[in-house]
């Protein structure tokens, strides 16, 4: 049935009739487009009352004469168009044809309202937070009753990546902070004349403080977001769903060999940088404060003991479970778009960090009290 045109003070009137569907559409396309370019043309007026049905191809006819007549400078209103495409268009849609209807206006909603809406969020996290360390303990378990669940080889490969790779970087970082805690001892212990307590004062704040933490820092954000970007991004190409649907234990399979592996390789490298640190200190020492090697490391001897090697430990071991856990969950809790790929993988980092300072925080407030 074809289509109706009349002229009304400048304005063109298209009454559309019939089914709008491919053929039709694409006809009446190239028809619609040759009456856009006459002169005088002010505005367009599209009454699809005869209309008696509408698919995919008509609405792209429509949403593409809205950005024609858009780009001409074109006033175009939809008159009686059916309910079921009015999402698919814009908001110049008339349904009496008395006039344009303008969108509602957004009401921004009350401090009551956004409160609750963060406390529905903070609430949505925690549980989500909490049902994922119940699934990593219930997985725990399940290894402990049978070993053989466990994939060792997946552990060993992450406990190179996590590991192995990361040893230059770490051993580096360390020796050079030795370096600085000379040059800053210099200033304050060598006014003393006693500069062999410069050992001291390197082997107490490498081993204490700045090896577990600046080790566990590097960890975070080298690995703790390789982890987090690794299974978003496994989730994102929906790896995860077809994990799921083959019955695989997602948790077992993805998270316990990765926070395993950093588990264990945390505290190693923990001493490994704690020994950069203090023969970073020693070299410097040498050249700086003319300490012979032999007397820095046996004021090193003398001032380290087992609660020492303790405390890097059980901060190492701690420290690597912190990025571990942080990086899966936030990896498990990624979208299936791209932008929540990437805030994940930050707020993996982030939230590492947080928690690792005020883990440190509790650890020494534990050594002190204990006299360490």
């Amino acid at each position: 049935m074809p289509s109706i045109y009349r002229w009304q003070d400048g304005t063109l009137v298209l009454s559309l009739q019939g089914r709008l569907e491919f053929a039709r559409s694409r006809e009446l396309w190239a028809d619609i487009s040759a009456r856009l370019e006459e002169p005088g043309l002010t505005g367009l007026i599209c009454d699809l009352d005869q209309v008696e049905g509408i698919d995919t191809a008509g609405i792209a006819l429509l949403r593409e004469l809205e950005r024609r007549c858009a780009g001409l400078g074109i006033d175009l209103q939809l008159q009686n168009l059916p309910e079921t495409v009015r999402p698919f268009l814009g908001h110049n849609v008339s349904s009496t044809g008395q006039g344009e209807i303008s969108p509602p206006e957004r009401v921004r909603p009350g401090w009551v309202t956004r409160l609750g809406i963060w406390l529905q969020a903070k609430v949505s996290s925690i549980s989500s937070l909490i049902v994922f360390l119940g699934s990593v303990v219930a997985s725990v378990m399940s290894i402990l009753r049978h070993p053989r669940g466990l994939r060792l080889a997946d552990v060993l490969f992450h406990v190179q990546q996590v590991g192995a790779e990361a040893t230059w970087l770490i051993c580096a970082i360390n020796a050079l902070t030795g370096v600085v805690v000379v040059y800053q001892g210099k200033g304050i212990i060598g006014d003393f004349g006693a500069p062999i307590y410069v050992a001291d004062m390197v082997a107490r704040s490498i081993t204490a403080q700045m090896s577990p933490v600046l080790t566990a820092l590097l960890l975070a954000g080298r690995s703790g977001s390789s982890f987090a970007a690794k299974i978003a991004s496994m989730k994102v190409r929906q790896e995860l769903d077809v994990l799921a649907v083959m019955n695989m234990d997602i948790v077992k399979l993805l998270v316990l060999p990765r926070v395993l592996a950093i588990g264990l390789a945390t505290p190693m490298l923990t001493v490994l940088a704690s020994a950069s640190g203090i023969l970073g200190g020693m070299l410097a020492g040498w050249f700086v404060l003319d300490l012979a090697p032999a007397a820095f490391m046996g004021q090193v001897q003398r001032t380290l003991g087992s609660e020492d090697a303790i405390m890097i430990l059980s901060k190492g071991l701690v420290f690597g479970a912190i990025i571990g856990l942080t990086g899966c969950f936030h990896g498990l809790r990624t979208g299936n778009t791209a932008d929540s790929l990437g805030f994940r993988t930050t707020a993996a980092v982030v939230s590492s960090t947080f928690v690792i300072i005020v883990a440190n925080t509790v650890f020494a407030a534990l050594f002190s009290t204990l006299g360490w």
